[in-house]
């Protein structure tokens, strides 16, 4: 590993170990991670669920999308909870809350950190502008408050877990295309926008906008079993401190993921793994990490 990725990497685990007693929930890969997300169906009124997923960071990519593999006696794991709650008062408008918590170990030569944290807050809704047997069409906005904290200027698209530290106000959309029995492909995208958070130092820090944009299919392979597929790709621009653009302070990731879905009565239960591929040109100034997660959605 070249003394640049090694340093580039070692700035990433900084990020984490700073960012460690603080969380947030916010991933462009799971159930209810985006505000066009919904946990029931338009014939379902209320619905829980509570996830549990697992993380490793496995590389990094540096600010020219270079990927560089995890430098020996580096490591970082987190436990991430999700709890999850939506209602529709009406056939076609859900509204959902979500948040979550995180337990993150982080080591480097010299340097441990083991910390639990609880973190932001999302209120979610969702309108379905057109739900037929062909197409599903539905809009969606979500507000993101920074009940968690976390250090401004460090990587605010990061994973589930982190704080953003600011407020974040998102609209996004989704069109899907639907074969009766068979399953649906789709495309999903959201952009958000926050507002300008104090910093300890004294002044403003306002993180980047963010644009993310997934393609979705699922497959039914039985009335009860189906099996989804995904590849998403989230930018963070430039942050502004004090006014004034940081360049060179925006990052990318690029994520693929896989899971099944299993209805048993009343209760959805799933299982996914998730990866942002380490190849170059596929992100740049973030980390990339591999998780599993395992989650039950109960509606009614």
């Amino acid at each position: 590993m070249s003394p640049s990725s090694a340093c580039s990497f070692r700035s990433a685990l900084v990020v984490a170990l700073a960012l460690a007693p603080f969380t947030a929930t916010a991933c462009p890969c799971g159930p209810g991670a985006a505000p066009v997300t919904s946990l029931t169906t338009p014939d379902e009124t209320f619905a829980l669920r509570v996830s549990l997923a697992a993380l490793t960071e496995t590389a990094t990519w540096d600010d020219r999308a270079r990927a560089w593999p995890a430098p020996d006696g580096v490591r970082t794991r987190r436990v991430l909870v999700e709890l999850a709650g939506a209602w529709r008062p009406w056939r076609h408008v859900e509204l959902m809350a979500l948040v979550g918590g995180a337990y993150t170990a982080a080591d480097q030569p010299g340097v441990t950190v083991r910390a639990a944290s609880l973190g932001d807050v999302s209120l979610r809704a969702r309108w379905e502008l057109h739900d037929g047997p062909a197409w599903r069409v539905a809009l969606g906005g979500a507000v993101r408050a920074p009940t968690g904290s976390a250090v401004a200027g460090t990587l605010a698209n990061g994973v589930a877990g982190l704080g953003l530290g600011a407020w974040e106000l998102a609209l996004g959309g989704e069109i899907a295309r639907r074969r009766p029995d068979h399953g649906e492909i789709g495309l999903a995208a959201e952009a958000g926008v926050r507002a300008p958070a104090d910093r300890a130092q004294g002044g403003t820090w306002t993180p980047g906008p963010r644009v993310s944009v997934t393609a979705f299919g699922a497959w039914r392979a039985t009335p009860v079993l189906t099996w989804t597929a995904s590849v998403s790709h989230v930018l963070e621009l430039d942050a502004w401190r004090d006014g004034g653009r940081v360049d060179g302070s925006g990052a990318r990731r690029t994520t693929v993921a896989t899971g099944l879905n299993l209805r048993v009565a009343s209760a959805l239960w799933s299982a996914s793994i998730a990866a942002d591929p380490w190849i170059d040109g596929l992100g740049a100034s973030a980390t990339a990490t591999v998780r599993a997660t395992v989650g039950v959605t109960w509606v009614r």
